[in-house]
């Protein structure tokens, strides 16, 4: 039923492209989509990382040196932009250590070009307004802290529901390169017939006549209005976190305290 409701949304929406997460599937073979799609995945023995393309314009390639059944990398070619695209499912019961590896060979991998990463993590962070932060999350953090990769982030709309509860445990990180072209991040605004929610947004490849700046600092897509808890969070989560010294006034000092625990902080 969700793999059915999905296809209509792709289809009455004109969506371009769709990364999924444990697709539903036949024989290890993406099925229920509309066959005018084209699916990509890679691996023989159960395939949990999905991108649905319904575009025939795109040019996609997949990278498979950094996929596998839990992961797929594309590079999608558009008029004027090119950009790298990943799906990744992050198990709860394997060490997250080793996806971070995964992410850190894609980043290898594309550098210096747009990148995407659609991610279910099952990482929660207060920094990412969930209720509470876990081990996971607090490793996803420091790693999200360390790197070029850019947090979009919607504290109004849960990713996850279900009775369980209300959980945020599904990210939409972007790098620098990409940043300024993604614009209209919205979740929950479609049914989705699963737990997960839907996340919509879109990529610019031509902004005003002509090609948007680099952004190179760390940046987190929000709506403004929640702008000042988030930046609380932001503080207050990694210092508290870390033991750094409340009466650090100079923010570059704090940042490279954090960053040298980060790194020395042990992994559990």
């Amino acid at each position: 039923m969700a793999t059915a409701n999905l296809t209509q949304i792709i289809v009455h929406n004109n969506i371009d492209v769709a990364f999924v997460q444990r697709p539903y599937t036949i024989l290890n073979k993406v099925a229920g989509f509309n066959k005018d799609f084209k699916n990509f995945t890679c691996g023989w023995d159960r395939i949990r990382s999905a991108i649905i393309f319904n575009n025939n314009d795109l040019d996609v390639i997949a990278i498979t040196q950094a996929s596998h059944k839990d992961a797929i990398l594309t590079e999608v070619r558009y008029k004027g932009l090119k950009f790298y695209g990943a799906s990744l499912y992050i198990p709860i019961d394997r060490d997250i250590e080793r996806d971070l590896g995964t992410i850190e060979k894609i980043i290898r991998l594309t550098k210096g070009e747009g990148l995407l990463l659609a991610l279910e993590n099952n990482a929660r962070s207060k920094i990412w307004s969930d209720t509470l932060t876990n081990a996971r999350g607090r490793v996803m953090e420091g790693y999200v802290i360390t790197r070029d990769v850019i947090m979009n982030v919607d504290s109004d709309a849960p990713i996850f529901e279900s009775t369980r509860g209300r959980r945020w445990i599904d990210l939409t990180l972007c790098n620098s390169t990409l940043a300024q072209k993604i614009r209209g991040w919205t979740c929950g605004e479609e049914v989705s017939c699963a737990d997960h929610n839907i996340i919509f947004f879109e990529i610019d490849s031509w902004a005003n006549g002509k090609w948007t700046k680099q952004y190179t600092a760390k940046r987190y897509i929000m709506k403004a209005e929640k702008w000042e808890p988030f930046t609380h969070n932001l503080e207050k989560n990694p210092t508290e976190e870390f033991d750094c010294a409340e009466d650090i006034r100079d923010w570059t000092a704090r940042d490279n305290e954090i960053s040298q625990k980060i790194k020395t902080a042990p992994r559990y």
